[in-house]
């Protein structure tokens, strides 16, 4: 007989504090992980934490042929062996510190932790303020309970439900060192993903295309993508960018409920709508906004296999704007959950009650607030 799944407040406070900033005194021994460009920068932190004992570093990037071994100076002199990633899920015995966190590179190394079974990792050494943090929202469960306890239950794994609680746990504390981080990326998992011959829909591109390119990569020529990207500049930066690839359509739009016009803030590498009512000036463009459902009907796609959402905000909106196209296909979803706190129950609980039967999973896959994605798939899918 299968135990009852915690309460989602137990949950939420169990969870552990997985990437926390600084060493405490208590910790003697560990093992140290630092980039080769910051390997000058162990003599100081060893000189910091004088009663601390590193009795190997590991360098996720230690390129071929350098040198195995680093020469502390001063009078803690030793030599102290440098290895590579290989290492991390043969010293369970040490406690991690990474030296000088870099997000992307903290971010793989958790991943690959995660593959040896997870676990906690010390962060320090950081030259400007800390990355991960911001401002806590304390009342967010008081005030949002009911919804988040029904959108938990909803997800169909133990995982999923400790993900959901740490994220919530990072929205009251402001940390996302709660934030447990998935052994697969973002768009990588391991059902749930772009397959050959797929017919995709492709929701949020901006200028910066890998993800894109692996989507059509995926599918292949025997499937067909529809990108949308609302910025016409980036639009056409990213349709240069992806001619290799002549089944990826890209489309200058952003998808929205129904077809129509809106203001949209271009950032660097991304943009979202402005707020209603908010003055138009520098950095506003209005963009066209179409549907899901307008786009698949007048394209006359037969089908629609998969549908990754990553729109700045806007994704019930596009979500609402796909409802037939969901409910007739029953595509594979891969939805952004963390632009909006609230998307946190908001997205889960519509996209069930579009198809009560998806099978709802929740992961993470950053050292920061973004990249936690609500992952739906249809029985027998």
């Amino acid at each position: 007989m299968t135990a009852p799944a915690a309460p989602l407040l137990a949950r939420i406070n169990a969870a552990p504090l997985l990437r926390p900033w600084g060493v405490p005194r208590s910790v003697r021994v560990a093992c140290c992980i630092v980039c080769h460009e910051h390997l000058e920068f162990v003599p100081q932190f060893c000189a910091a934490y004088p009663w601390l004992d590193i009795p190997l570093l590991i360098v996720p990037d230690l390129p071929a042929g350098a040198a195995r071994r680093l020469n502390l100076p001063g009078p803690r002199g030793r030599e102290i062996p440098l290895r590579g990633v290989e290492r991390l899920g043969t010293t369970p015995q040490w406690p991690k510190i990474f030296l000088v966190p870099d997000p992307v590179m903290l971010s793989a190394v958790c991943r690959l932790m995660a593959v040896y079974g997870g676990g906690m990792m010390y962060l320090d050494g950081f030259r400007e303020p800390p990355f991960g943090l911001r401002k806590p929202l304390p009342d967010f469960f008081a005030r949002h309970a009911g919804e988040l306890e029904e959108a938990s239950a909803l997800l169909a794994d133990e995982a999923s439900r400790d993900i959901y609680a740490a994220r919530i746990k990072a929205i009251l504390t402001g940390d996302a060192g709660y934030l447990p981080i998935a052994a697969h990326g973002e768009y990588e998992h391991p059902r749930i993903r772009p397959r050959a011959g797929d017919i995709m829909i492709d929701g949020g591109v901006s200028d910066m295309v890998g993800a894109q390119m692996a989507f059509a990569e995926a599918v292949g020529p025997e499937g067909a993508v529809h990108g949308f990207e609302p910025i016409p500049w980036m639009a056409e930066k990213a349709r240069e960018e992806l001619a290799k690839w002549p089944w990826y359509r890209l489309h200058t739009a952003g998808l929205a409920e129904r077809r129509g016009e809106a203001a949209f803030a271009s950032l660097r590498d991304s943009s979202h709508i402005c707020a209603e009512g908010a003055p138009e000036g520098e950095g506003t463009v209005r963009c066209e906004l179409v549907s899901i459902d307008d786009v698949v009907r007048e394209a006359g796609l037969p089908r629609v296999d998969c549908i990754k959402l990553d729109v700045e905000g806007a994704e019930l909106a596009a979500l609402r704007g796909a409802a037939e196209t969901i409910r007739r296909f029953r595509p594979r979803l891969i939805i952004c959950l963390y632009h909006q706190p609230e998307d946190l129950f908001t997205l889960p609980l519509y996209v069930k009650s579009l198809l009560p039967g998806y099978r709802l999973e929740v992961a993470h896959a950053s050292c920061g607030f973004t990249d936690t994605i609500l992952y739906a798939e249809a029985p027998g899918a």
